[in-house]
């Protein structure tokens, strides 16, 4: 692939990757509007069971507003919006096909770093341990995403299960030549443009990717 080819295929992505924080937002928002729209009426009727007394059909009422509060998903992995919106929609395949998600993420409300690169760098990252994941027994599949800031600096650590079967070819050095999984080089691309490293280590039955980036300044 030409220089000029692989700069339209990241344009591409990249692109990819905002719409898919718009579309987020835009159905968060709706899902909101909706919730509102929804509990105006409903509360309308906890009131007139309320004062006409019906005391069973107020109970059953109120259970099944629970049961719908428990269905939506509200978990806020990030305090930053658009890494909390492409989690959100990994998260959610990751969940759909029986993976265990942990994170631990304390990383600023607003950094200078390009959505599109967010997107990239984040996305394809879980996407690759979301693939690995569903290979393993179902019991086992689990995500781990540990995200830190600190002095311009941004720590990245994805750690997920796979297949014991090891790749001996992995090298995890900053100039390594992997090709592990779709999107790695969009990763390392991004990563270099922050003068950053990533490394990718293969234990047997477990995956961990760190990337590390410099420079990245907090917005206000």
């Amino acid at each position: 692939m030409c220089k000029k080819q692989y700069e339209d295929a990241m344009y591409r992505e990249e692109m990819h990757y905002k719409d898919i924080y718009y579309e987020e937002a835009e159905k968060q928002n709706k899902e909101v509007q909706k919730l509102k729209h929804d509990m105006k009426h409903k509360l309308h009727e906890l009131y007139h069971l309320l004062e006409n007394s019906d005391g069973h059909e107020l109970s059953e009422k109120i259970g099944a507003m629970c049961i719908e509060f428990e269905q939506i998903d509200e978990k806020q992995y990030s305090d930053n919006p658009i890494v909390d919106s492409v989690l959100r929609i990994k998260f959610g395949r990751a969940k759909a096909r029986g993976i265990k998600v942990e994170t631990s993420i304390r990383i600023p409300k607003k950094m200078q770093l390009d959505h599109g690169d967010i997107g990239v760098l984040y996305g394809n990252l879980v996407d690759n341990a979301v693939e690995a994941c569903s290979k393993v027994p179902e019991g086992q599949r689990f995500v781990k995403i540990e995200n830190k800031y600190q002095s311009g600096i941004l720590l990245l650590v994805i750690t997920n299960s796979k297949t014991g079967k090891k790749n001996k070819s992995l090298k995890t050095t900053k100039k390594d030549n992997i090709r592990h999984g779709h999107g790695v080089q969009s990763v390392r691309k991004v990563v270099e443009k922050y003068n950053g490293t990533v490394s990718f280590t293969d234990k047997g039955d477990i995956f961990e990717v760190s990337a590390m980036l410099y420079g990245i300044e907090v917005k206000e």
